[in-house]
Protein backbone atom coordinates (compact mmCIF):
# COMPACT_ATOMS: atom_id res chain seq x y z
CA UNK A 1 0.00 0.00 0.00
CA UNK A 2 1.38 3.43 -0.96
CA UNK A 3 2.20 5.86 1.81
CA UNK A 4 -0.03 8.95 2.01
CA UNK A 5 3.00 11.18 1.43
CA UNK A 6 3.87 9.31 -1.78
CA UNK A 7 0.29 9.57 -3.04
CA UNK A 8 0.32 13.29 -2.26
CA UNK A 9 3.61 13.76 -4.17
CA UNK A 10 2.17 11.97 -7.21
CA UNK A 11 -0.94 14.17 -7.10
CA UNK A 12 1.18 17.32 -6.86
CA UNK A 13 3.36 16.19 -9.79
CA UNK A 14 0.28 15.38 -11.89
CA UNK A 15 -1.22 18.79 -11.11
CA UNK A 16 2.06 20.53 -12.07
CA UNK A 17 2.17 18.64 -15.38
CA UNK A 18 -1.43 19.59 -16.11
CA UNK A 19 -0.72 23.26 -15.40
CA UNK A 20 2.38 23.16 -17.61
CA UNK A 21 0.45 21.54 -20.45
CA UNK A 22 -2.31 24.14 -20.17
CA UNK A 23 0.26 26.94 -20.18
CA UNK A 24 2.01 25.53 -23.26
CA UNK A 25 -1.30 25.10 -25.09
CA UNK A 26 -2.65 28.58 -24.38
CA UNK A 27 0.64 30.47 -24.80
CA UNK A 28 1.36 28.69 -28.10
CA UNK A 29 -2.21 29.22 -29.30
CA UNK A 30 -1.92 32.93 -28.51
CA UNK A 31 1.35 33.08 -30.47
CA UNK A 32 -0.28 31.41 -33.46
CA UNK A 33 -3.19 33.87 -33.35
CA UNK A 34 -0.75 36.78 -33.05
CA UNK A 35 1.07 35.69 -36.21
CA UNK A 36 -2.19 34.90 -38.01
CA UNK A 37 -3.30 38.49 -37.44
CA UNK A 38 0.04 39.68 -38.78
CA UNK A 39 -0.37 37.52 -41.90
CA UNK A 40 -3.88 38.93 -42.41
CA UNK A 41 -2.78 42.56 -42.59
CA UNK A 42 -0.98 42.47 -45.98
CA UNK A 43 -4.11 40.92 -47.51
CA UNK A 44 -6.35 43.78 -46.39
CA UNK A 45 -3.97 46.64 -47.17
CA UNK A 46 -4.96 46.97 -50.88
CA UNK A 47 -8.62 47.30 -49.87
CA UNK A 48 -7.90 49.61 -46.94
CA UNK A 49 -5.84 51.99 -49.08
CA UNK A 50 -8.77 52.30 -51.47
CA UNK A 51 -11.51 52.60 -48.82
CA UNK A 52 -9.70 55.02 -46.51
CA UNK A 53 -7.96 56.89 -49.33
CA UNK A 54 -4.28 56.86 -48.37
CA UNK A 55 -1.14 55.78 -50.24
CA UNK A 56 2.02 53.73 -50.05
CA UNK A 57 3.94 56.44 -48.23
CA UNK A 58 1.42 56.63 -45.39
CA UNK A 59 1.31 52.83 -45.26
CA UNK A 60 5.11 52.67 -44.99
CA UNK A 61 5.13 55.19 -42.15
CA UNK A 62 2.48 53.22 -40.28
CA UNK A 63 4.36 49.92 -40.69
CA UNK A 64 7.64 51.49 -39.61
CA UNK A 65 6.14 53.04 -36.48
CA UNK A 66 4.32 49.81 -35.58
CA UNK A 67 7.49 47.74 -36.03
CA UNK A 68 9.58 50.13 -33.93
CA UNK A 69 6.98 50.23 -31.17
CA UNK A 70 6.66 46.44 -31.11
CA UNK A 71 10.42 45.95 -31.00
CA UNK A 72 11.25 48.56 -28.37
CA UNK A 73 8.40 47.46 -26.07
CA UNK A 74 10.04 44.03 -25.69
CA UNK A 75 12.10 45.67 -22.94
CA UNK A 76 9.03 47.12 -21.27
CA UNK A 77 7.33 43.72 -21.33
CA UNK A 78 10.36 42.15 -19.71
CA UNK A 79 10.35 44.79 -16.98
CA UNK A 80 6.68 44.10 -16.22
CA UNK A 81 7.29 40.35 -16.11
CA UNK A 82 9.71 40.78 -13.22
CA UNK A 83 7.08 42.17 -10.86
CA UNK A 84 3.62 41.18 -12.15
CA UNK A 85 2.08 37.72 -12.76
CA UNK A 86 3.08 36.84 -16.29
CA UNK A 87 -0.10 34.99 -17.16
CA UNK A 88 -2.01 38.20 -16.44
CA UNK A 89 0.35 40.25 -18.62
CA UNK A 90 -0.15 37.78 -21.47
CA UNK A 91 -3.89 37.52 -20.92
CA UNK A 92 -4.55 41.25 -20.80
CA UNK A 93 -2.12 41.84 -23.66
CA UNK A 94 -3.74 39.32 -26.00
CA UNK A 95 -7.26 40.45 -25.12
CA UNK A 96 -6.27 44.05 -25.80
CA UNK A 97 -4.86 43.03 -29.19
CA UNK A 98 -8.27 41.58 -30.00
CA UNK A 99 -10.04 44.75 -28.89
CA UNK A 100 -7.66 46.85 -31.01
CA UNK A 101 -8.43 44.67 -34.03
CA UNK A 102 -12.14 45.35 -33.55
CA UNK A 103 -11.39 49.08 -33.76
CA UNK A 104 -9.10 48.49 -36.75
CA UNK A 105 -12.04 46.87 -38.52
CA UNK A 106 -14.27 49.83 -37.60
CA UNK A 107 -11.75 52.52 -38.61
CA UNK A 108 -13.17 55.32 -40.74
CA UNK A 109 -9.97 57.25 -41.44
CA UNK A 110 -6.24 56.75 -41.93
CA UNK A 111 -5.52 58.19 -38.49
CA UNK A 112 -7.88 55.72 -36.79
CA UNK A 113 -6.45 52.79 -38.75
CA UNK A 114 -2.91 53.97 -37.94
CA UNK A 115 -3.61 54.45 -34.22
CA UNK A 116 -5.31 51.10 -33.58
CA UNK A 117 -2.77 49.19 -35.67
CA UNK A 118 0.07 50.60 -33.58
CA UNK A 119 -1.85 49.99 -30.33
CA UNK A 120 -2.28 46.33 -31.30
CA UNK A 121 1.52 46.04 -31.33
CA UNK A 122 1.61 47.47 -27.80
CA UNK A 123 -0.63 44.69 -26.49
CA UNK A 124 1.24 42.01 -28.41
CA UNK A 125 4.72 43.08 -27.29
CA UNK A 126 4.68 40.74 -24.28
CA UNK A 127 4.04 37.56 -26.27
CA UNK A 128 7.65 36.73 -27.11
CA UNK A 129 9.69 37.62 -23.99
CA UNK A 130 7.03 37.02 -21.33
CA UNK A 131 5.62 33.91 -23.03
CA UNK A 132 9.05 32.32 -23.38
CA UNK A 133 9.97 33.22 -19.79
CA UNK A 134 6.70 31.79 -18.43
CA UNK A 135 7.26 28.49 -20.27
CA UNK A 136 10.88 28.29 -19.08
CA UNK A 137 9.66 28.34 -15.46
CA UNK A 138 7.01 25.72 -16.19
CA UNK A 139 9.30 23.21 -17.87
CA UNK A 140 12.83 23.94 -16.59
CA UNK A 141 14.98 20.89 -17.52
CA UNK A 142 12.03 18.75 -18.57
CA UNK A 143 11.58 19.12 -22.33
CA UNK A 144 12.53 22.79 -22.18
CA UNK A 145 13.75 22.93 -25.78
CA UNK A 146 10.63 21.18 -27.05
CA UNK A 147 8.35 23.57 -25.14
CA UNK A 148 10.09 26.69 -26.46
CA UNK A 149 10.11 25.20 -29.97
CA UNK A 150 6.36 24.52 -29.76
CA UNK A 151 5.75 28.14 -28.81
CA UNK A 152 7.92 29.39 -31.70
CA UNK A 153 6.46 26.94 -34.23
CA UNK A 154 2.89 27.91 -33.38
CA UNK A 155 3.66 31.39 -34.68
CA UNK A 156 5.04 29.99 -37.95
CA UNK A 157 1.94 27.82 -38.38
CA UNK A 158 -0.24 30.90 -37.94
CA UNK A 159 1.77 32.71 -40.61
CA UNK A 160 1.74 29.80 -43.07
CA UNK A 161 -1.85 28.60 -42.73
CA UNK A 162 -3.87 31.81 -42.56
CA UNK A 163 -3.41 33.64 -45.90
CA UNK A 164 -5.55 31.28 -48.03
CA UNK A 165 -8.30 31.09 -45.39
CA UNK A 166 -8.23 34.86 -44.87
CA UNK A 167 -8.42 35.52 -48.61
CA UNK A 168 -11.60 33.44 -48.85
CA UNK A 169 -13.15 35.22 -45.84
CA UNK A 170 -12.31 38.64 -47.27
CA UNK A 171 -14.04 37.72 -50.54
CA UNK A 172 -17.15 36.67 -48.58
CA UNK A 173 -17.37 39.23 -45.76
CA UNK A 174 -15.05 42.06 -46.80
CA UNK A 175 -11.95 43.26 -44.99
CA UNK A 176 -13.80 44.82 -42.06
CA UNK A 177 -15.76 41.69 -41.16
CA UNK A 178 -12.67 39.50 -41.52
CA UNK A 179 -10.51 41.73 -39.31
CA UNK A 180 -13.20 41.78 -36.60
CA UNK A 181 -13.59 38.00 -36.87
CA UNK A 182 -9.83 37.57 -36.28
CA UNK A 183 -10.18 39.67 -33.12
CA UNK A 184 -12.44 37.13 -31.40
CA UNK A 185 -9.87 34.31 -30.82
CA UNK A 186 -7.37 36.75 -29.32
CA UNK A 187 -9.93 38.06 -26.84
CA UNK A 188 -11.07 34.55 -25.84
CA UNK A 189 -7.53 33.21 -25.40
CA UNK A 190 -6.56 36.32 -23.43
CA UNK A 191 -9.47 35.80 -21.04
CA UNK A 192 -8.62 32.09 -20.69
CA UNK A 193 -5.01 32.94 -19.80
CA UNK A 194 -6.06 35.42 -17.14
CA UNK A 195 -8.57 33.03 -15.54
CA UNK A 196 -6.97 29.59 -15.81
CA UNK A 197 -3.20 29.96 -15.88
CA UNK A 198 -0.90 30.50 -12.92
CA UNK A 199 2.58 31.98 -12.81
CA UNK A 200 4.90 29.24 -11.49
CA UNK A 201 7.53 31.70 -10.28
CA UNK A 202 7.78 31.51 -6.50
CA UNK A 203 7.12 34.45 -4.21
CA UNK A 204 10.84 34.40 -3.36
CA UNK A 205 11.71 34.97 -7.03
CA UNK A 206 9.20 37.83 -7.22
CA UNK A 207 10.74 39.35 -4.06
CA UNK A 208 14.25 39.07 -5.55
CA UNK A 209 13.03 40.80 -8.73
CA UNK A 210 11.53 43.69 -6.75
CA UNK A 211 14.75 44.32 -4.77
CA UNK A 212 16.51 45.61 -7.90
CA UNK A 213 15.48 47.82 -10.79
CA UNK A 214 15.07 46.59 -14.36
CA UNK A 215 18.23 48.45 -15.37
CA UNK A 216 20.22 46.91 -12.51
CA UNK A 217 19.08 43.48 -13.66
CA UNK A 218 19.90 44.46 -17.24
CA UNK A 219 23.47 45.37 -16.31
CA UNK A 220 23.83 41.99 -14.57
CA UNK A 221 22.38 40.16 -17.53
CA UNK A 222 24.61 41.95 -20.05
CA UNK A 223 27.61 41.31 -17.78
CA UNK A 224 26.97 37.58 -18.23
CA UNK A 225 29.58 36.57 -20.82
CA UNK A 226 27.57 33.64 -22.16
CA UNK A 227 24.45 35.73 -22.69
CA UNK A 228 26.43 38.48 -24.43
CA UNK A 229 27.67 35.97 -27.00
CA UNK A 230 24.16 34.55 -27.41
CA UNK A 231 22.89 38.05 -28.21
CA UNK A 232 25.79 38.71 -30.60
CA UNK A 233 25.22 35.38 -32.38
CA UNK A 234 21.50 36.13 -32.77
CA UNK A 235 22.22 39.64 -34.11
CA UNK A 236 24.78 38.38 -36.63
CA UNK A 237 22.62 35.45 -37.79
CA UNK A 238 19.71 37.83 -38.37
CA UNK A 239 21.38 38.64 -41.68
CA UNK A 240 19.87 35.40 -42.93
CA UNK A 241 17.28 34.25 -40.43
CA UNK A 242 16.05 37.65 -39.24
CA UNK A 243 12.44 38.75 -39.48
CA UNK A 244 11.51 38.57 -43.15
CA UNK A 245 15.06 38.42 -44.61
CA UNK A 246 15.16 35.08 -46.41
CA UNK A 247 11.36 35.04 -46.75
CA UNK A 248 11.43 38.35 -48.62
CA UNK A 249 14.42 37.81 -50.89
CA UNK A 250 13.97 34.16 -51.90
CA UNK A 251 10.80 34.85 -53.97
CA UNK A 252 12.56 37.83 -55.60
CA UNK A 253 15.51 35.64 -56.58
CA UNK A 254 13.24 32.92 -57.94
CA UNK A 255 11.37 35.42 -60.11
CA UNK A 256 14.02 37.93 -61.16
CA UNK A 257 17.04 35.62 -61.50
CA UNK A 258 15.46 32.28 -62.40
CA UNK A 259 12.35 33.53 -64.15
CA UNK A 260 9.95 31.26 -62.27
CA UNK A 261 6.24 31.98 -62.58
CA UNK A 262 3.93 32.63 -59.63
CA UNK A 263 2.87 28.98 -59.28
CA UNK A 264 6.43 27.66 -59.19
CA UNK A 265 7.45 30.35 -56.69
CA UNK A 266 4.42 29.47 -54.54
CA UNK A 267 5.44 25.81 -54.39
CA UNK A 268 9.06 26.59 -53.45
CA UNK A 269 8.01 29.22 -50.91
CA UNK A 270 5.47 26.82 -49.38
CA UNK A 271 8.19 24.19 -48.98
CA UNK A 272 10.35 26.68 -47.11
CA UNK A 273 7.39 27.55 -44.86
CA UNK A 274 6.83 23.85 -44.19
CA UNK A 275 10.47 23.63 -43.17
CA UNK A 276 9.99 26.62 -40.87
CA UNK A 277 7.25 24.68 -39.07
CA UNK A 278 9.17 21.43 -38.58
CA UNK A 279 12.62 22.99 -38.12
CA UNK A 280 12.03 24.61 -34.72
CA UNK A 281 10.45 21.42 -33.34
CA UNK A 282 13.41 19.37 -34.57
CA UNK A 283 15.87 21.90 -33.15
CA UNK A 284 14.11 21.97 -29.78
CA UNK A 285 14.00 18.17 -29.48
CA UNK A 286 17.67 17.86 -30.44
CA UNK A 287 18.58 20.56 -27.90
CA UNK A 288 16.84 18.45 -25.22
CA UNK A 289 18.85 15.39 -26.22
CA UNK A 290 22.27 16.87 -27.07
CA UNK A 291 24.15 19.95 -25.92
CA UNK A 292 22.58 22.98 -27.62
CA UNK A 293 25.97 24.22 -28.89
CA UNK A 294 26.41 21.14 -31.09
CA UNK A 295 22.89 21.48 -32.49
CA UNK A 296 23.24 25.24 -33.06
CA UNK A 297 26.60 24.93 -34.83
CA UNK A 298 25.24 22.22 -37.10
CA UNK A 299 22.18 24.32 -37.97
CA UNK A 300 24.21 27.46 -38.73
CA UNK A 301 26.75 25.62 -40.89
CA UNK A 302 24.06 23.76 -42.82
CA UNK A 303 22.14 27.03 -43.29
CA UNK A 304 25.27 28.70 -44.69
CA UNK A 305 25.95 25.81 -47.08
CA UNK A 306 22.33 25.68 -48.28
CA UNK A 307 22.15 29.45 -48.78
CA UNK A 308 25.29 29.31 -50.92
CA UNK A 309 24.15 26.32 -52.94
CA UNK A 310 20.81 27.85 -54.02
CA UNK A 311 22.46 30.24 -56.54
CA UNK A 312 24.88 27.48 -57.57
CA UNK A 313 21.97 25.20 -58.51
CA UNK A 314 20.98 27.57 -61.30
CA UNK A 315 17.58 26.85 -62.81
CA UNK A 316 17.25 23.35 -61.35
CA UNK A 317 13.68 23.55 -60.05
CA UNK A 318 13.83 20.34 -58.02
CA UNK A 319 17.21 21.23 -56.54
CA UNK A 320 16.12 24.73 -55.54
CA UNK A 321 12.89 23.36 -54.04
CA UNK A 322 14.74 20.80 -51.91
CA UNK A 323 17.33 23.38 -50.84
CA UNK A 324 14.56 25.79 -49.81
CA UNK A 325 12.94 23.10 -47.67
CA UNK A 326 16.27 22.39 -45.96
CA UNK A 327 16.90 26.10 -45.45
CA UNK A 328 13.49 26.49 -43.82
CA UNK A 329 14.34 23.66 -41.40
CA UNK A 330 17.83 24.85 -40.48
CA UNK A 331 17.54 28.65 -40.50
CA UNK A 332 14.29 28.79 -38.55
CA UNK A 333 15.31 25.89 -36.31
CA UNK A 334 18.00 27.96 -34.58
CA UNK A 335 15.61 30.24 -32.66
CA UNK A 336 14.37 27.79 -29.97
CA UNK A 337 17.96 26.58 -29.47
CA UNK A 338 19.07 30.13 -28.71
CA UNK A 339 16.10 30.56 -26.38
CA UNK A 340 17.10 27.38 -24.54
CA UNK A 341 20.58 28.82 -24.05
CA UNK A 342 19.09 32.09 -22.74
CA UNK A 343 17.16 30.08 -20.15
CA UNK A 344 20.23 28.16 -19.02
CA UNK A 345 22.36 31.30 -18.65
CA UNK A 346 19.94 33.46 -16.65
CA UNK A 347 18.82 33.18 -13.03
CA UNK A 348 15.12 32.70 -12.29
CA UNK A 349 14.72 36.26 -11.02
CA UNK A 350 16.30 37.79 -14.15
CA UNK A 351 14.79 35.44 -16.75
CA UNK A 352 12.27 38.02 -18.00
CA UNK A 353 15.04 40.61 -18.38
CA UNK A 354 17.20 38.15 -20.31
CA UNK A 355 14.43 37.30 -22.75
CA UNK A 356 13.49 40.99 -23.10
CA UNK A 357 17.02 41.82 -24.25
CA UNK A 358 17.16 38.75 -26.49
CA UNK A 359 13.98 39.67 -28.37
CA UNK A 360 14.85 43.35 -28.51
CA UNK A 361 18.21 42.46 -30.05
CA UNK A 362 16.68 40.12 -32.64
CA UNK A 363 13.90 42.54 -33.61
CA UNK A 364 16.25 45.50 -34.00
CA UNK A 365 18.84 43.37 -35.82
CA UNK A 366 16.20 42.38 -38.36
CA UNK A 367 15.32 46.05 -38.83
CA UNK A 368 18.99 46.79 -39.59
CA UNK A 369 19.65 43.81 -41.84
CA UNK A 370 16.54 44.23 -44.02
CA UNK A 371 17.59 47.51 -45.66
CA UNK A 372 21.25 46.39 -45.73
CA UNK A 373 20.42 43.24 -47.71
CA UNK A 374 17.96 45.22 -49.82
CA UNK A 375 20.54 47.81 -50.92
CA UNK A 376 23.16 45.10 -51.43
CA UNK A 377 20.72 43.31 -53.75
CA UNK A 378 20.06 46.56 -55.64
CA UNK A 379 23.73 47.46 -56.07
CA UNK A 380 25.39 44.06 -56.62
CA UNK A 381 22.53 41.66 -57.36
CA UNK A 382 20.56 39.01 -55.48
CA UNK A 383 23.26 36.37 -55.86
CA UNK A 384 25.67 38.52 -53.83
CA UNK A 385 22.90 39.03 -51.25
CA UNK A 386 22.67 35.24 -50.81
CA UNK A 387 26.43 35.15 -50.25
CA UNK A 388 26.00 37.82 -47.55
CA UNK A 389 23.24 35.77 -45.88
CA UNK A 390 25.52 32.71 -45.87
CA UNK A 391 28.32 34.85 -44.40
CA UNK A 392 26.01 35.90 -41.56
CA UNK A 393 25.45 32.23 -40.67
CA UNK A 394 29.20 31.55 -40.78
CA UNK A 395 29.94 34.53 -38.55
CA UNK A 396 27.22 33.37 -36.14
CA UNK A 397 28.97 29.98 -36.00
CA UNK A 398 32.19 31.78 -35.04
CA UNK A 399 30.29 33.62 -32.28
CA UNK A 400 29.09 30.26 -30.93
CA UNK A 401 32.69 29.01 -30.80
CA UNK A 402 34.05 32.25 -29.28
CA UNK A 403 31.23 32.19 -26.73
CA UNK A 404 32.26 28.69 -25.61
CA UNK A 405 28.66 27.64 -25.19
CA UNK A 406 29.85 24.10 -24.47
CA UNK A 407 30.73 25.32 -20.97
CA UNK A 408 27.09 26.11 -20.20
CA UNK A 409 25.92 23.45 -17.74
CA UNK A 410 22.77 22.05 -19.36
CA UNK A 411 22.38 19.17 -16.91
CA UNK A 412 21.45 21.45 -13.99
CA UNK A 413 18.36 23.50 -13.38
CA UNK A 414 18.34 26.53 -15.68
CA UNK A 415 19.92 29.56 -14.11
CA UNK A 416 22.01 27.68 -11.57
CA UNK A 417 25.28 28.59 -13.25
CA UNK A 418 24.11 32.19 -13.66
CA UNK A 419 23.26 32.45 -9.98
CA UNK A 420 26.75 31.27 -9.04
CA UNK A 421 28.27 33.66 -11.61
CA UNK A 422 26.57 36.68 -10.03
Amino acid sequence: MKAPEHVHDIAVADDARARSSAALTLVSLAHGINHAQGALKPLVFPLVLRDLNFGYGELGIMLGVASAVGGLLQLGAGALGRILPRHQILGIGNASVGVCFVFVGLAQSYFQFFFWTVMSRVGGAAQHPVGASLLSHHFKKRKLGTALATHFTAGNIGTAMIPLCAAILISLWGWRGTVILFAVPAILVGIAMSLWLKDPASSQIRHEARTSTFWQDSSQVIANRNLRWILIAAIVAAGGSGHGIISSFLPLYLNHNLGMDATAIGVVFTLMNIGSIFGPMLGGKLADRYHPQRVLLSAYLLSAFTTLIIPALGSSYVGVAIASLILGVTAFGTHPILQTLVTHTTADSSRDTGFAWFYTATFLAGAFWSPAVGYLSEWLGLTVAFVAMAASFMLASACVLFGRFHRIAIGQEPGAIAQRHH
